[in-house]
């Protein structure tokens, strides 16, 4: 395979999963409760798709990698399972099964809540959805957005609270819309 073939299935790949990344960390959590176990399973997961990303149907897009992508991530919290089966604490085959099917009908769920917020916060107008999204942003308090947009931080608030319903509205609706 050549070097700039090679660089762009890696790059690909990087991109799907780093995009799938917190939803496919989200079903191990749901398989391996202890999370130090479960960033432990994140690695293999990683390199085992990477390994395994040939196999992949590339024309395939983010929900379809994801799938995939949580059928190896089964595959691997088991092979964790088995390495630690004397442990006193591991669930049984039969309710790994039940929780790994669980996640994967959550997983849908979740995908189909996070493209409906993606939507409403695209319908909203740049200043407005700049603010929302402000004020979830790591080191910025609602005082110093107030301070910088030069309003009382109560009027802020009751602004916020009246974007979030709406962004609520929104994505419920178009979740009911999906189903």
């Amino acid at each position: 395979m050549s070097e700039s073939l090679k660089d762009d299935q890696y790059g690909r790949f990087m991109q799907l999963f780093v995009r799938s990344q917190p939803a496919i960390r989200g079903f191990v959590r749901a398989l391996l409760p202890p999370w130090g176990d479960a960033d432990d399973v994140m690695q293999e997961v990683s390199l085992a798709c990477w390994r395994k990303f040939a196999d992949f149907q590339q024309d395939g897009g983010s929900a379809e990698f994801l799938r995939w992508t949580c059928m190896i991530a089964r595959l691997e919290v088991l092979r964790h399972r088995r390495r630690f089966a004397r442990d006193r604490l591991v669930l049984s085959e039969e309710v790994l099964e039940l929780l790994a099917t669980d996640a994967t009908e959550r997983l849908d769920h979740a995908v189909v809540e996070r493209m409906a917020v993606e939507k409403c916060l695209n319908e909203l107008q740049p200043p407005e959805r700049r603010l929302l999204l402000s004020v979830h942003t790591p080191g910025d308090s609602i005082a110093e957005i107030a301070t910088e947009m030069q309003i009382n931080a109560r009027r802020l608030y009751s602004r916020l609270n009246a974007l979030r319903d709406l962004i609520a509205q929104c994505v419920r609706k178009r979740v009911a819309a999906e189903s």
